[in-house]
C-alpha cells in the first residue's frame, strides 16, 4: 500500500496520464484562487493544526488505549488528506519535477512520508513525525498571504475609489475653471478710438487673478486688475466675491479712490479666511484720454507713449483690500495722447521661473512693451504671454498670469 502511494505521488506517467476530471479538480482546489480553494485550504490550515497535537500528544507517555486509538484514526485521515492534496498539487503545478523538489513541495512530502515508512524503528519514526511540524511554515505562509490579499485587496479598493473621486474632482474643476475663465469680458467695451484686451493664464485649476471692463456712466469704462492672495479653490472663491462687489459699487461711485475705498470696508466684512487681494483701479473717459486711477497695493501699470518712452505709474500706492478696514484710498490721474498704451499685470509675469529658477522678471517685461508695444492691444497681450512661456519652458507656472492693454487713438 505505502509503495502504492508513493508511486502515485510522484510526477510520472500517472499523474501526467490524468484525466480531465481530475485535472479540473486540482485546478479548482489548489491551482487558482476561488472560494473552492479558499476552503480546502482551510481544512488544510485545521489539520495542520490537529497533526501538530497529535505529533505532540503521541510523545507522551502514559496514554490511555482509546486515547491511542483514536491518535491513530486522526494519524490515518490527516495522512491521508495531506497525500490527496500532495497528489493534486503535483497534477496541478506547470513544472511538476520543480514543485517537488521545491522547499514547501519537501516540506509536503517529508509530512506524510513516515507514515508510509512504518517499518522503520519506532525511535526513527517518532524524529521524522516530529518533521511534520515543518508544517506549520504553511500556516504561517498561508496566513501571511491571506493576509497581504486582503490588505491588497483593500488598497486596490481604495486606490480604485481614490481614483475615481479624483477624476470627478477634475471634471468638476475643469467646470469650474471654464466658468471662471467665461465670467471675465472677452473684449473691450466698444468705444471710439479705443482698442482693448486681455489674457488670463491659471496657473492651476481656478485662478486668483482677475481682470474686468466696467462700462460707467458718460462713455466711460472702469479697468481693473487684480491678484488675489493664494491659489487654488479659495482664492477664485474670493477672487469672484471680490470682482462682484467692486462691479456693484463701481456703478454708485465714479471716484476711483472712492470705489477703493468701500469695496475694502465689504470685503472686510466678508472675509472669514483672512485673504486679501490687491487692485489697480481706473476709469478711462475715452472722449478725453484721461484716466483716472487708485492702487490698493498691486503692481503700478506702465504707459507706453506713441514715441516710445515708457512711464511707471509708481504713485504712492494704497494697503491691499481685505486686510484692515478704514482705509482711505488715493486718486491720481494721468492723460493719455494718441498712439499710447496702457499695460496692466499681474506679478505672475514678472515673477514666472524657468528651470534654472530665474525670474522673468521686470526688465524683460519692459524690453516686450517696449520693442512690440506699437502694435494692436491683442499683439502686445500674445507676445508678453509667448515670451514668458518660451522663457519658463518646461518650469510648472507658478502663479496666475493676467495682462491687459489699452490702446488709445484721439478722434
Amino acid at each position: 500500500m505505502g509503495n502504492s502511494v508513493i508511486n502515485a505521488a510522484l510526477p510520472g506517467r500517472a499523474v501526467q496520464s490524468v484525466s480531465a476530471p481530475v485535472r479540473a479538480l486540482a485546478e479548482t482546489l489548489v491551482g487558482r484562487d476561488g472560494p473552492h480553494a479558499r476552503a480546502f485550504d482551510n481544512v488544510i490550515l485545521a489539520l495542520i493544526v490537529i497533526s501538530v497535537l497529535s505529533v505532540v500528544l503521541q510523545a507522551t507517555a502514559d496514554l490511555p488505549g482509546w486515547a491511542i486509538q483514536v491518535l491513530k484514526i486522526t494519524e490515518f485521515v490527516v495522512v491521508a488528506v495531506f497525500t490527496f492534496e500532495y497528489v493534486l498539487r503535483i497534477v496541478a503545478a506547470p513544472h511538476k519535477l520543480e514543485f517537488v523538489f521545491s522547499f514547501y513541495g519537501l516540506v509536503d512530502l517529508v509530512s506524510i512520508a513516515p507514515f508510509y515508512l512504518a517499518r522503520l524503528d519506532v525511535r526513527y519514526l517518532r524524529i521524522l513525525r516530529l518533521l511534520r511540524l515543518l508544517r506549520v511554515l504553511k500556516l504561517q505562509r498561508r496566513i501571511l498571504e491571506t493576509t497581504v490579499a486582503e490588505r491588497t485587496r483593500e488598497l486596490a479598493e481604495r486606490n480604485l475609489a481614490l481614483v475615481q473621486a479624483q477624476s470627478q474632482l477634475k471634471a468638476e474643476l475643469d467646470i469650474a475653471r471654464a466658468l471662471q475663465i467665461a465670467i471675465l469680458p472677452s473684449t473691450f467695451p466698444a468705444k471710439p478710438g479705443c482698442d482693448g484686451a486681455a489674457r488670463m493664464i491659471p496657473a492651476t485649476s481656478m485662478g486668483g487673478d482677475f481682470y474686468d471692463f466696467i462700462e460707467l456712466p458718460d462713455g466711460q469704462v472702469g479697468m481693473v486688475m487684480a491678484d488675489v492672495s493664494g491659489k487654488g479653490v479659495p482664492a477664485a472663491f474670493f477672487m469672484a466675491v471680490s470682482r462682484t462687489n467692486l462691479r456693484e459699487l463701481a456703478i454708485h461711485h465714479p471716484d476711483p479712490g472712492d470705489c477703493l475705498t468701500r469695496t475694502n470696508e465689504v470685503l472686510c466684512s466678508q472675509n472669514p479666511m483672512d485673504l486679501f487681494v490687491t487692485v489697480f483701479y481706473c476709469i478711462f473717459d475715452p472722449a478725453t484720454g484721461v484716466l483716472r486711477y487708485s492702487n490698493g497695493g498691486h503692481n503700478p501699470p506702465f504707459v507706453r507713449r506713441a514715441g516710445g518712452a515708457l512711464e511707471v505709474l509708481n504713485e504712492a500706492r494704497g494697503l491691499v483690500l481685505g486686510a484692515m478696514p478704514g482705509i482711505d484710498y488715493s486718486n491720481h490721474t494721468v492723460q493719455l495722447r494718441h498712439g499710447d498704451r496702457l499695460v496692466l499685470y499681474t506679478d505672475g509675469v514678472t515673477e514666472a521661473f524657468n528651470p534654472a529658477e530665474e525670474a522673468f522678471g521686470m526688465e524683460r517685461l519692459v524690453g516686450e512693451i517696449s520693442a512690440h508695444g506699437g502694435g494692436s492691444a491683442a499683439d502686445l497681450v500674445e507676445r508678453i504671454c509667448a515670451s514668458v512661456a518660451n522663457f519658463a519652458g518646461d518650469a510648472p507656472q507658478s502663479d496666475d498670469i493676467t495682462l491687459t492693454v489699452l490702446a488709445w487713438y484721439a478722434a
